[in-house]
């Protein structure tokens, strides 16, 4: 069963921060962007806002990542998701760019920060669409548990921006709830 911990801290805001206003978005000239805030790997253990999955799935480490490599497999299993693209060639490694958009039409723009096929990959936002993050990352963490079957561990970690900071209180359950049920639909997606 997919497990899920849920860490706040609640330090202060940043003084004035840059780019709090939209800008021409590089990517969509027709959306407004957002920038995002890069950090490193000491960021996902000590984010405002953390939620931490774990779950066994039934395929090997290699096959997992096939399934994070496949476009088309995330609107499957993270509902929500209606759209993958990804901006940078075959092999992915640390420096891949992708663009994720929502089923609300709200668009992501990663950057990848870790790249070990098989064992760990970890993103964070350049910018976005909507004026919701000032920092947010995801991080994959893949154990090989032998018998094609290996242990996920899901970090997402963020920093509220704007109108979705204060609705932290009310969202949180929400987003609780909804990263689990990510993870039991990716095991019935590698079920299959």
């Amino acid at each position: 069963m997919p497990t899920t911990q849920a860490v706040q801290d609640l330090s202060p805001p940043h003084a004035a921060r840059p780019g709090t206003s939209a800008v021409a978005n590089p990517h969509h000239p027709g959306l407004p962007y957002f920038e995002c805030e890069p950090f490193g790997p000491a960021y996902y253990d000590r984010a405002p806002v953390r939620f931490v999955n774990e779950v066994t799935l039934p395929v090997s480490p290699d096959a997992l990542f096939d399934v994070f490599e496949d476009p088309a497999s995330w609107p499957v299993w993270a509902k929500g998701i209606a759209k993958v693209e990804w901006t940078s060639p075959k092999p992915y490694s640390t420096g891949t760019t992708r663009t994720v958009t929502f089923v609300n039409g709200t668009e992501v723009y990663e950057t990848f920060t870790a790249w070990d096929r098989g064992r760990t990959m970890a993103f964070c936002f350049t910018g976005t669409s909507q004026e919701l993050w000032w920092r947010f990352g995801e991080r994959y963490e893949v154990s090989d548990l032998g018998g094609v079957r290996c242990a996920l561990r899901w970090t997402v970690a963020f920093e509220p921006r704007g109108g979705f900071a204060k609705a932290q209180p009310l969202v949180r359950p929400i987003l609780q709830q909804a990263f689990r049920w990510y993870m039991r639909r990716l095991r019935t997606y590698t079920s299959r």
